[in-house]
């Protein structure tokens, strides 16, 4: 019966640790991000749920600006994401890397602000 009870408050514990997730962080889009929303929200959403974009700058814990550059090169067409997030004061507090992306691999941009918002 002892066995029992402790397996029963292993699996409770297990339980709390797998099911917290981190606490809603809110980024609103800057002026002169040229993507648009449904677009970083969608990437949130699959990549980094705990991250919401908000039109209310009042609710917003960071600013985000997301901006893509498409270049072309013989017939061929590159598309490059850059995000840039700053804090409500302007402060930048991370960037990520503008590389070319082939299809659209843009995952890496979602989870490195992830990270570090979530590292906060």
């Amino acid at each position: 019966m002892k066995n029992i009870v402790v397996a029963m408050v292993i699996v409770a514990a297990s339980m709390l640790v797998l099911g917290q997730t981190s606490a809603t962080k809110r980024v609103i889009l800057s002026p002169k991000s040229n993507l648009d929303t449904a677009s970083v929200s969608e990437g949130f959403a699959k990549y980094c749920p705990n991250v919401v974009v908000t039109a209310n700058e009042a609710k917003a814990d960071y600013v985000l600006e997301a901006s893509s550059k498409t270049t072309y090169s013989d017939g061929d067409s590159y598309s490059h994401w850059h995000f840039t997030l700053l804090n409500k004061d302007g402060d930048v507090l991370m960037t990520t890397h503008p590389e070319a992306h082939f299809t659209h691999r843009f995952k890496h941009h979602f989870e490195s602000v992830c990270k570090y918002i979530n590292g906060k």
